[in-house]
């Protein structure tokens, strides 16, 4: 602080120098000259520096002392918003033509920061600069870096489009006076100033689709494209706000009653302006929630419905904004979710605003919002926009159509949410990336392929391998310039990602257990998958044509007339499925692929070590939203019995009671050959008859729960033209791992490991990649559905380097290293940060609680007992928490829905136990039903088994009863 007063005095020497701002404030309001403050560079002191900036004092200088690193340049670049103040940043023993700059600036404040040597020391990012308003009037840059490396940060601010306005706040020339053209291009000048910000705080994605689409409507309906400005809430400055003509917020809610990350900062800094005179703007507010999302009918919901617009609306009013016209509210409790509200405001907005007779999209625009049907017919079986998207490097996102079709081949564009609000600052777009699905059905790879997808990983995506349960892997962190690339990687090793994800069929489970039946047997049931998955596979070359041919290789697609062929689905037709599908093989006695999940299942009835055909399920699935009691989860039913070669949900949106899980029906047997034509035909009366209005009840488990298990099994036989046998008896015993060393059928070895929470990286990547590469050419990888690995196929020889790779790089493969029950079954999702749906973290933190719940079962004495622990961060189910004798459902941050009661072989959904509830409270309820289990438990009694005998919650039964309270 002394060295920057000395250097201050000696550019200046009658400079004033005070050591606080409100002093020096005091003076510049008497002085003619400069009246310095000297501070220390903190969060609170530039605080106060930005709030007494905007008074524009042409005689206030302030120097900001940075004395440790590292340095933030930003909040001191952000000045440079307010029009007209001397802005520098300069190391300190080099910062005098800065103070010189700063000292002879008379027509309005100045700022300059000066940091010392040591702390910026290191730090290749340091850019020294100055932004001097007088060189404008010379047609210079007023701002000019001192460096050649311009800082990243710095660049993207001065791209953003806040700066722009700028030059939009100039005064503009008089009004035309008829047969002057220079009056008439002031006039056509002052019509193009007509300006609309649009800002919004959104976690999903649904407010900032809103926001979207206003300015969709702004700049189609007349207001120049310049004019039209649109962003994130923090990402607009507040102190700008009393020089807006028109603000429009949209609006979401995150957990309970609050602001989502990427409003948060906005609203905290508005609420401590109370000086902020607002007279001037015009706003107004759409606001979305979920009525019921606290309980259908509570003072919570009540309170917390919408609540961040209605506090931006109290808000704004007492800041002396006026409200354009009143505040529109969208709510997922509505058939069509929050755009019934907005349908009703936007039409009000559009009258006011004169654009209501334009068409919403337009050229470069994405276009109005489609449904997800309109997409599917209207973009050539499933290619839209794709070929050219992925090769536009001018941003790293794909159009909005586009993040719809790519799921079907596979991937799904994300961003890290961790980061959104830093870069919103910075004014740069989200991190947008991509996640990536290979399609892997049975989860079976050799070890070639495994060091492909090791290679994959390193050189495209995070470094990590994440092991879903679909049985598959999926990479995350691909950057959209990188796509294609780790796509023909991918085929290179004989491997591609169609169908893993979207409206489709998708990867089909097989049971990965090798104790459960010879090897032999093993091989044939894969074989069946194998037939069932390719059998309901789409037929379109999109994948193909958009990822992997490039050059010379795409003229051979290409007709006479220059028009590529669009192929004729012979299953999904130009609408594909309402829903994705999603079908599971179960070996007996092990239920490792979750069955009863499943849109449609088939388990392996062996007489005699001979497999002889597959009992078929139907109607499965776990997702349905937060109190909306149309949704629930359903366990599938065994419909009837089928030869192999004829065979061939859970997901749910928080409140929303249309939704739900489901366990599948048994509804007949089949012969091994009948398998996939009965897959093809359980698929297609879903393809004819679900609910394609609203996505949320489109899953087979609803079209089974609303027209019977019986009706659905008469049309699959009418398909099939024969009917199911009976169903046969089958025994599901456990459908947890295999963790250790098994001798298989044919002398080879297998190993089964624990992989926590399927994430491959560090230790375990390493260890799994020298494994590989000594296996190559003979052994082979099985994912489980577990989200964990099986070695396969190892030789004698090989079996010692394997265990010693094991032990070197700690890689749990046994009860002893398997640590605890709860760690041997627990399943999570991906969630934050990469997952735009989730609510609350899951992979990141499930590890963390079961590490607490650990030492309470060690005290109990039942650390050892296997207990199923399942997470996900919202109501989609990823993680298949319906299913667990403890499952967690996400709903705010730090906050889940606590669910008991599932038995551990996977036939029994859980039941509601505790709402809301955060880690503390968590411990709490488990460790004194821990201790009762502990005490009072039969001999083999399992944990899920305890809770419904003991009545700590009812047992649930049917997934139509899901809403209903437990008996406690």
């Amino acid at each position: 602080m002394d060295s920057a007063q000395a250097l201050l005095r000696q550019v200046a020497k009658d400079a004033k120098v005070f050591n606080t701002l409100s002093a020096a404030t005091a003076a510049a309001a008497q002085e003619t000259g400069k009246c310095w403050a000297v501070l220390p560079l903190t969060k609170d002191s530039m605080a106060e520096v930005h709030a007494t900036l905007q008074e524009g004092s042409g005689t206030l200088g302030v120097v900001m002392v940075a004395t440790t690193g590292p340095v933030s340049q930003m909040e001191v670049l952000r000045a440079m918003e307010y029009s007209g103040v001397f802005v520098a940043a300069s190391e300190m023993t080099k910062g005098g033509p800065a103070l010189t700059g700063a000292s002879s600036f008379a027509t309005g404040p100045s700022l300059v920061l000066l940091a010392t040597s040591e702390a910026i020391k290191g730090d290749e990012n340091w850019t020294p600069f100055t932004y001097d308003p007088r060189r404008e009037d010379t047609g210079s840059d007023a701002f000019v870096s001192d460096s050649e490396r311009v800082r990243s940060e710095i660049k993207g601010f001065l791209s953003r489009q806040n700066l722009l306005t700028l030059i939009a706040k100039k005064s503009l020339p008089a009004p035309a006076v008829e047969g002057d053209e220079a009056g008439e291009l002031a006039q056509g000048l002052t019509e193009a100033s007509k300006t609309v910000t649009i800002l919004y705080s959104s976690d999903t994605g649904h407010a900032e689709e809103c926001a979207k689409a206003v300015a969709r409507q702004c700049r189609n309906g007349g207001f120049a494209s310049s004019a039209v400005r649109i962003g994130t809430m923090d990402s607009f400055d507040v102190g700008a706000l009393a020089a807006e003509p028109l603000v429009v917020f949209a609006v979401a809610t995150a957990g309970k009653g609050e602001f989502c990350g990427n409003g948060r900062g906005f609203f905290s800094k508005l609420s401590s302006r109370s000086d902020l005179d607002l007279k001037d703007m015009k706003y107004c507010i759409f606001g979305l929630g979920d009525s019921h999302y606290w309980g259908k009918g509570t003072e919570d919901s009540r309170i917390n419905f919408a609540k961040p617009a209605r506090e931006l609306d109290d808000l704004l009013e007492s800041r002396g904004a006026g409200r354009m016209m009143p505040t529109g509210f969208g709510d997922d409790q509505d058939v069509d979710q929050y755009h019934t509200g907005f349908g009703e405001w936007k039409s009000q907005l559009y009258s006011r605003l004169g654009v209501e007779g334009a068409a919403a999209g337009g050229g470069g625009d994405d276009g109005p919002v489609k449904s997800d049907e309109q997409i599917k017919v209207e973009t050539r079986q499933l290619r839209g926009s794709m070929k050219d998207s992925f090769d536009d490097i001018t941003t790293g996102q794909i159009p909005f159509q586009d993040t719809k079709l790519v799921k079907a081949h596979g991937s799904y564009q994300q961003d890290d949410r961790d980061l959104r609000e830093e870069r919103q600052k910075m004014g740069v777009e989200n991190a947008f990336s991509f996640m990536i699905r290979i399609r892997l059905p049975g989860g079976y790879c050799t070890a070639d392929q495994w060091l492909a997808m090791d290679d994959i990983c390193g050189r495209f995506a995070n470094g990590t391998l994440k092991i879903t349960t679909r049985q598959t892997w999926q990479v995350h962190g691909v950057l959209k310039r990188d796509v294609k690339a780790t796509m023909q990687a991918m085929n290179k090793a004989c491997m591609d990602t169609v169908a893993a994800c979207g409206d489709v069929c998708r990867n089909v489970l097989c049971g990965s257990r090798p104790d459960v039946c010879s090897k032999e047997l093993h091989n044939e049931i894969l074989e069946w998958t194998y037939s069932i998955h390719d059998h309901c596979l789409p037929r379109s070359g999109a994948y193909h044509e958009i990822f992997l041919m490039q050059g010379d290789e795409m003229a051979e697609k290409t007709q006479i007339m220059g028009s590529t062929p669009v192929e004729e689905e012979p299953l999904y037709g130009l609408t594909y499925l309402p829903r994705k599908y999603k079908v599971a093989v179960a070996i007996p006695p092990s239920n490792d692929v979750d069955l009863f999940a499943h849109c449609c299942g088939f388990i392996a009835i062996i007489e005699y070590g001979k497999l002889i055909g597959f009992n078929v399920t139907v109607g499965g699935g776990l997702g349905f939203t937060h109190n909306n009691q149309k949704t629930h989860p359903r366990l599938a039913d065994v419909i009837g019995f089928c030869k192999p070669s004829d065979a061939g949900g859970l997901g749910f949106t928080h409140n929303n009671q249309k939704t739900h899980p489901r366990l599948a029906d048994v509804i007949g047997f089949c012969k091994p050959s009948d398998a996939k034509y009965v897959c093809e035909c359980v698929m297609t009366v879903s393809r004819d008859f679900g609910d394609r209005t609203g996505r949320k009840h489109a899953r087979i488990k609803y079209t089974v729960e609303d027209y019977g298990p019986e009706w659905f099994k008469e049309q699959v036989e009418d398909r099939l033209g024969f009917k199911l046998q009976p169903a046969k008896p089958y025994r599901f015993e456990h459908r947890g791992d295999l963790h250790g060393w098994v001798k298989r059928s044919d002398g080879l070895w297998n190993c089964g490991l624990l992989i926590p929470i399927g994430r491959v990286k560090e230790n375990s990547r390493i260890c799994l990649q020298k494994i590989a590469q000594e296996l190559k050419g003979q052994g082979a990888f099985r994912m489980t559905c577990n989200q964990s690995v099986v070695l396969e196929d190892i030789p004698e020889a090989k079996k010692a380097l394997v265990q010693k790779l094991l032990d070197e790089y700690k890689v749990m493969h046994s009860k002893e290293t398997t640590v605890s029950g709860l760690r041997r079954n627990m399943v999570a999702c991906v969630a934050l940060p990469t997952c735009p749906l989730a609510f609350a973290e899951a992979e990141r933190y499930l590890p963390t609680l079961v590490e607490r719940l650990e030492a309470v079962t060690e005290r109990c004495g039942i650390s050892q007992e296997d207990i199923t622990i399942r997470m996900t961060g919202c109501p989609n189910s990823c993680g298949r928490p319906s299913m667990a004798e403890i499952g967690f459902v996400g709903k705010a941050p730090g906050t889940y829905n606590m669910y008991l009661g599932a038995d551990f072989i996977g036939q029994r959904l859980n039941t509601l136990y505790a709402e809301s509830v955060n880690e503390d409270q968590i411990i709490k309820i488990l460790t004194p039903i821990f201790g009762r289990y502990s005490k009072e438990r039969e001999k083999g009694e399992k944990f899920g088994d305890f809770l419904v005998r003991t009545k700590v919650v009812k047992p649930m039964l049917n997934g139509r009863d899901w809403w209903t309270l437990p008996d406690v």
